[in-house]
């Protein structure tokens, strides 16, 4: 009886933030969206310093999906699936998504028959400005020039 009690305790612990539920640390929902708050950022194998690094994170404001949590730490999921600890100074909870194929339209207006501002690629950065009716007012910046328009939300990571 202690068994099955020790199992459905350990079961829902660690397998509740899975379906929505909040952090048992932060309060805040799991999953989660969040952004690289600066370039370069590591992330480690383990929720510690003492952890070796994974992966080095280039671009600021990539969006990353806050899967689970550890006393400050996060543990995250990129664009590419890739899981690693980031520590929660180096998040922003700004809304940036990232476009999941290439030749993705950025729409001058909320309609498929706007004229298309730009097309850009897979993994493409913008910060998001507001999202209604499956679509995203966004904005970029691109060798110093602004881009704002809107994208299909489904062609979206991060949101």
């Amino acid at each position: 009886m202690k068994f099955v009690l020790c199992i459905t305790l350990f079961l829902f612990t660690n397998f509740t933030s899975a379906f929505g539920a909040k952090s048992r640390f932060s309060g805040e929902p799991i999953p989660r969206f969040a952004a690289i708050a600066k370039s370069p950022t590591n992330t480690r194998v383990g929720p510690d310093t003492k952890y070796p690094i994974k992966y080095i994170y280039q671009s600021k404001y990539q969006p990353v999906r806050i899967v689970n949590e550890y006393y400050g730490w996060y543990q995250i999921e990129d664009i590419n699936g890739d899981i690693s600890w980031i520590y929660k100074t180096a998040l922003s909870k700004a809304n940036y998504v990232m476009t999941l194929h290439d030749n993705t339209k950025l729409y001058q207006k909320k309609k498929l028959t706007s004229k298309v501002v730009a097309k850009v690629d897979r993994g493409t950065t913008f910060k998001v400005l507001k999202c209604s009716s499956g679509f995203c007012k966004v904005e970029t910046s691109f060798n110093g020039t602004l881009f704002k328009g809107f994208l299909i939300q489904d062609n979206l990571w991060g949101i």
